[in-house]
C-alpha cells in the first residue's frame, strides 16, 4: 500500500470503549452545533429585543447575546450527553452497535464535511471571541458555537447532491 491510501477503517480492530467514545464524539459535536442554532435562531432574537428595550445598542449587548448562545449550547450538550447515553444504553447488543455505528460515522462523507465546517467555525468563532470581545466562559462557548452553525450553514449551502 502506497503512503497516499488510507488505510481501511475497521472498528471491530478497536475496543468497545474505543468506538463507543467515536460515537459519543459525534454526540458532542452535534450537541455544539444544536446550541448554536438554537442559541442564534431562537434565543439571540428574544436577548437582543430585551437588550434594545433596555437602551442598549449592538456593541453594549453583543457581550450579553454570545453568553445567551453559550448557555443554551451547555443545556444542548446536557441534552444531547443525556440522548447518546440513553440511546446506546438501549442498545441490545453494546459492542456490534457501537461498531456498526462509529464505521458509518466514518464513511459518511456528507457528516464528515458538516463536522469539518463546524470545526472551522468554532476555531473562528473562539477566536473572534477573544479578540474582540470579554472572553468570559459564556462568551467564548458562545461564540464557538455561533461559529458551529455559520459552520454548518455554509456547508448545507455548498453541498453538491450526488
Amino acid at each position: 500500500m502506497s503512503g497516499s491510501e488510507e488505510q481501511e477503517f475497521d472498528p471491530t480492530q478497536s475496543s468497545t470503549l474505543v468506538n463507543y467514545l467515536r460515537v459519543m464524539n459525534h454526540v458532542l459535536q452535534k450537541g455544539i452545533q444544536a446550541g448554536g442554532v438554537v442559541g442564534l435562531g431562537a434565543v439571540v432574537p428574544i436577548v437582543a429585543y430585551r437588550q434594545h428595550k433596555k437602551g442598549l445598542g449592538m456593541q453594549e449587548a453583543l457581550p450579553t447575546l454570545a453568553a445567551s448562545v453559550g448557555k443554551t449550547t451547555l443545556i444542548t450538550l446536557a441534552l444531547s450527553i443525556a440522548l447518546g447515553v440513553g440511546r446506546l444504553a438501549s442498545i441490545e447488543d453494546l459492542k456490534a452497535g457501537v461498531e456498526d455505528r462509529a464505521y458509518r460515522l466514518h464513511y459518511n462523507q456528507g457528516q464528515t464535511r458538516a463536522d469539518l465546517f463546524a470545526q472551522v467555525g468554532i476555531v473562528a468563532g473562539s477566536a473572534a471571541a477573544v479578540a474582540f470581545l470579554p472572553a468570559t466562559a459564556a462568551v467564548v462557548v458562545g461564540s464557538a458555537a455561533a461559529g458551529a452553525a455559520a459552520g454548518v450553514l455554509a456547508h448545507v449551502a455548498t453541498r453538491r447532491e450526488a
